[in-house]
């Protein structure tokens, strides 16, 4: 599995937004220009948040963006989901009438497996654990190896 863009650009307008409490309007200019984001693709990964209520949609002249929920209610799996759709690891996990060994096939098997770790992890990480992640960084108090493997630890 590979983090798209979009994931990335998400997670990191959400982290910028944290930064605020959850209802503060942020200009979409705003958060490109501070998480270096182009703005026409960030503008569709935020609708696509909007659309399950990670975000809100502000329209008019003092419009914009916010966070629906607090941060520690938003977990991974719900942005991955929201921006990319659901998580596959292997295109007969995904359709099993793209594969005639469906279901009978070890590859398959630890592939499926291997999602189920992933889902896992992904849901029991929340938005508030990289930004606790972030801010233990910024502090010089973890190093990427342990910050890396607080997350997964979790799962």
């Amino acid at each position: 599995m590979q983090v798209t863009r979009a994931v990335d650009y998400g997670i990191r307008a959400l982290m910028l937004m944290s930064g605020q409490p959850v209802g503060t309007r942020h200009f979409l200019q705003d958060l490109a220009q501070q998480g270096d984001l182009p703005r026409n693709y960030l503008v569709k990964v935020l609708k696509s948040l909007a659309c399950v209520g990670i975000v809100r949609s502000h329209r008019g002249i003092k419009g914009g963006f916010s966070l629906g929920r607090v941060p520690s209610e938003i977990t991974l799996r719900q942005v991955v989901e929201a921006i990319d759709g659901p998580v596959h690891v292997m295109h007969c996990i995904a359709d099993a009438r793209s594969c005639n060994l469906a279901g009978r096939c070890a590859p398959e098997v630890f592939f499926r497996e291997l999602r189920a770790v992933i889902l896992r992890s992904l849901e029991n990480s929340t938005l508030q654990d990289l930004l606790d992640m972030q801010r233990r960084i910024d502090n010089g108090t973890a190093c990427e190896t342990c910050a890396e493997h607080d997350l997964v630890r979790k799962a």
